[in-house]
């Protein structure tokens, strides 16, 4: 397992609208994106994140028109504040955002979690195995 603190920060935005759209292609393909709340939660993350094994990618969905996106997901715990519960969440990639290749940014799906706010440090847990090295990006 991999933890890594991230601050929540703003997004596009985008995702309240998106969402609504994407959801049902999403729920129909893992029906467990059910209890997940109409937005998402952006981080800052404290280390660089590359992920090459997500747990599910989509086929292409058409939910903006042909010819679809592709989305990947990777199952997490969401860990709100730091010492707190955790809770089942999943790292959101729709793979045509402009965020995809930020590495030290990730985009979180979970229930409404009370109290977030931008600022608020969080802890993701990935229960997976991980392997680390430097990554110089110039």
């Amino acid at each position: 397992m991999v933890s890594i603190d991230g601050e929540v920060i703003p997004g596009l935005g985008a995702a309240r609208k998106t969402l609504k759209l994407q959801m049902p292609y999403f729920v129909n393909l893992l029906p467990e994106l059910q209890a997940c709340y109409l937005g998402s939660i952006n981080f800052h993350l404290q280390y660089a994140l590359r992920i090459e094994n997500p747990d599910y990618t989509t086929p292409p969905i058409p939910w903006a028109g042909p010819p679809g996106e592709l989305f990947s997901f990777v199952r997490i715990s969401l860990e709100f504040p730091i010492g707190g519960e955790t809770q089942s969440a999943w790292i959101y990639i729709p793979h045509d955002s402009p965020h995809f290749h930020k590495f030290f940014q990730a985009e979180v799906l979970s229930k409404y979690v009370e109290g977030i706010s931008y600022g608020s440090m969080c802890r993701i847990h990935i229960p997976r195995e991980h392997s680390e090295s430097t990554l110089i990006v110039v």
